[in-house]
């Protein structure tokens, strides 16, 4: 009876530190993750980047951390949903590979030194990203995704002919200029606030009408779909050439008020 009482309370000992230890790595994940939540909203990342050098993006700017086929909130945004992203392997079109996957936070390290501190998309080192701020991202990652592998979808970054290709396209398309208001309004306004003021990104109306006006609605619609220096591209799941075309409109009629 000893004995048994003996085994009883070992047992119960070593399910209570197993408890224990698993509870102090969840915490320690919750921190991670709480620390991870922080950086995706946070332009400054953390107050680590290099305030004349950062382009005032961040993360949540691009992507969702929520389901957005379940929750849509109007916004489209030109990245996916980070739900999935450790599921995904690699990222930014086979760029980031599976033996950097992690450690350049499932693609965050590119964003990390291109569009939030204006690195050009060459030069850019995926796991300059540092490795306490990678981990953190990952671990959010995980915690907002858990089983949901996110939105099935590929990504295919056009050169420039291919972008001017598909502008050629677009303009063959008759927009809405009152849907494209919508659209600006859900797609481009937190890098142009306005068409007629910059932002982060270029003021798209000028005082002055351009001398081409067909020329420059090519150039929007082609940078759309290639993105710039800074500005993300948007693929064909996040704005349809119909959607681009609309928008496109839209710019046109202002410009055509400028006359």
């Amino acid at each position: 009876m000893y004995k048994i009482g003996v085994f009883v309370l070992t047992a119960l000992l070593t399910l209570s530190l197993a408890i224990i230890a698993n509870a102090e790595m969840h915490e320690k994940a919750n921190e991670k993750a709480k620390m991870g939540r922080e950086l995706f909203s946070d332009p400054s990342f953390g107050g680590t980047l290099d305030p004349t050098k950062v382009s005032g993006l961040s993360c949540s700017d691009c992507h969702a951390d929520f389901d957005e086929a379940t929750t849509p909130d109007g916004r489209i945004r030109a990245g996916h949903s980070i739900i999935g992203v450790p599921h995904r392997g690699e990222a930014k079109g086979g760029m980031i590979t599976a033996d950097i996957f992690a450690r350049a936070a499932g693609g965050g390290g590119f964003c990390y030194q291109h569009f939030l501190q204006k690195v050009p998309s060459d030069k850019v080192d995926p796991i300059a990203i540092p490795e306490e701020q990678a981990e953190a991202l990952m671990a959010y990652f995980e915690h907002v995704s858990g089983d949901n592998k996110g939105p099935d979808f590929q990504i295919t970054m056009l050169d420039k002919d291919a972008a001017s290709a598909a502008a050629d396209k677009i303009m063959e398309m008759k927009g809405d200029a009152q849907r494209g208001w919508k659209l600006y309004g859900q797609a481009c306004n937190v890098c142009h606030p306005t068409a007629q003021r910059p932002g982060i990104g270029s003021q798209l109306v000028k005082k002055r009408p351009p001398r081409d006006v067909e020329k420059r609605k090519h150039r929007i619609a082609a940078y759309v779909r290639k993105g710039g220096f800074t500005m993300p591209f948007f693929t064909e799941d996040r704005l349809s050439d119909q959607e681009i075309a609309d928008i496109v409109a839209f710019i046109a009629e202002l410009i055509d008020k400028k006359k």
